[in-house]
C-alpha cells in the first residue's frame, strides 16, 4: 500500500500545483491535500480503467518502435526527491524505467478527440511537468512519454530533464504544500465557480464589512452588465436569422453554413407525477442545496 497520495505532491498534482493543468485547479488540489474535501473517486471510471489496461501495450509498442527494453517500477513504489531529501513531501511514481540507462517511460492513452495535441514535436504542458518531475525527484536525465490515441495512432517523444525547470517547479511546490500545512487556500480561478460550493457548502449569518474588495465587486458588475448586453445582441441577431431561414432548413454563405432544424426532447412532467402520483415523486425528489451569489446597491 503506497503513501496516501494526500501526503505528498506526486507527478499528476505538479500540473495543478502550477496552474496547468486542464483537470484541477490548484485550489482543488489544495482542498484534497489540505482534507478539505475527498478526491474523487476514480475507480470506476472507464477511461481511467481503460488506461491501466492499456498500459502494458503502450509499453511494448515502445520498445518495439525505439528498441529500447523497459521494466516496471516496483509496484506501488514512491520515489523521494534525491534532489531535495529533506523534503519528504516530495514525490513521484514511474511507470518503466529503460533498461542500462538513467531513462524512464511515462505511459498514456487519450481519445482520438486529442490527436491534434500531439502533433509534430508537441506534448501537452501537464505531461511535460509530470515527466520533468519525475526526473527531478528520481534523478534521472532524460523521460520519454509514449501515448496511444484512441486505440489507433502510437507516437512517443523525448524530454530532456531541464534543471532550471525543475527548481522553478520546487519553489512553487514548496510555496504551495507551506499553503496546505498552514490551511491557506490559494486563490480561486474561473474553473472554480461550481467546485467552490463543495468547500464552502453552508453560510452562516454574520455579514462582513470588506471594503478593499469594493472595486472587485463593482468590476464584477460592469462585466456582467456587458455580458448581459452582449447577450441581447446575440438574441436579437439569432432572431433576424431564425426569421429569414422561416420554414426551411437553412442557408449557407461563403464562409458559413447555418442550419435550423427540429429536435425532439423526452422530459418528464415532474408537476402532474406530483398531482397524480405523489407516492412515486415522493419516492425520488431529494433536495438539491446550493449557494446563489447576489450583490444589490446599498441604499
Amino acid at each position: 500500500m503506497i503513501q496516501d497520495r494526500k501526503d505528498f505532491i506526486g507527478g499528476s498534482d505538479i500540473a495543478s500545483v502550477m496552474g496547468f493543468s486542464r483537470a484541477k485547479t490548484p485550489l482543488q488540489l489544495w482542498a484534497e491535500k489540505a482534507g478539505e474535501v475527498e478526491p474523487a473517486d476514480l475507480s470506476e471510471v472507464e477511461a481511467v480503467e481503460m488506461g491501466h489496461e492499456l498500459e502494458e501495450t503502450v509499453a511494448r509498442l515502445f520498445t518495439k518502435r525505439t528498441g529500447l527494453k523497459v521494466r516496471r517500477a516496483p509496484k506501488n513504489y514512491v520515489y523521494s526527491s534525491k534532489a531535495t531529501g529533506e523534503l519528504p513531501y516530495f514525490r513521484c511514481q514511474v511507470d518503466r524505467l529503460v533498461e542500462g540507462t538513467d531513462e524512464l517511460l511515462e505511459c498514456k492513452t487519450c481519445s482520438a478527440w486529442k490527436l491534434k495535441e500531439w502533433d509534430d514535436e508537441e506534448i501537452p504542458t501537464e505531461y511535460i511537468l509530470q515527466v520533468m518531475w519525475q526526473l527531478g525527484i528520481t534523478g534521472r536525465s532524460v523521460g520519454h512519454i509514449a501515448v496511444l490515441i484512441g486505440g489507433q495512432t502510437f507516437k512517443y517523444k523525448k524530454i530532456d530533464f531541464d534543471p532550471s525547470l525543475f527548481d522553478d517547479m520546487i519553489k512553487q511546490a514548496l510555496v504551495f504544500w507551506l499553503m496546505v500545512e498552514y490551511k491557506t487556500p490559494p486563490m480561486a480561478t474561473g474553473d472554480d465557480n461550481k467546485f467552490i460550493v463543495d468547500l464552502y457548502p453552508d453560510n452562516e449569518e454574520q455579514m462582513q464589512q470588506l471594503d478593499e474588495l469594493n472595486d472587485s465587486v463593482a468590476l464584477r458588475q460592469q462585466l456582467k452588465r456587458t455580458l448581459d448586453e452582449t447577450q441581447t445582441q446575440i438574441d436579437e441577431v439569432e432572431a433576424r436569422i431564425k426569421q429569414v431561414i422561416g420554414d426551411n432548413l437553412g442557408f449557407t454563405t461563403q464562409e458559413y453554413k447555418v442550419t435550423w432544424k427540429t429536435q425532439v426532447s423526452n422530459r418528464i412532467d415532474t408537476k402532474l407525477i406530483k398531482e397524480e402520483q405523489p407516492e412515486i415523486y415522493n419516492r425520488y425528489v431529494f433536495p438539491s442545496k446550493s449557494r446563489v451569489l447576489r450583490i444589490t446597491k446599498n441604499k
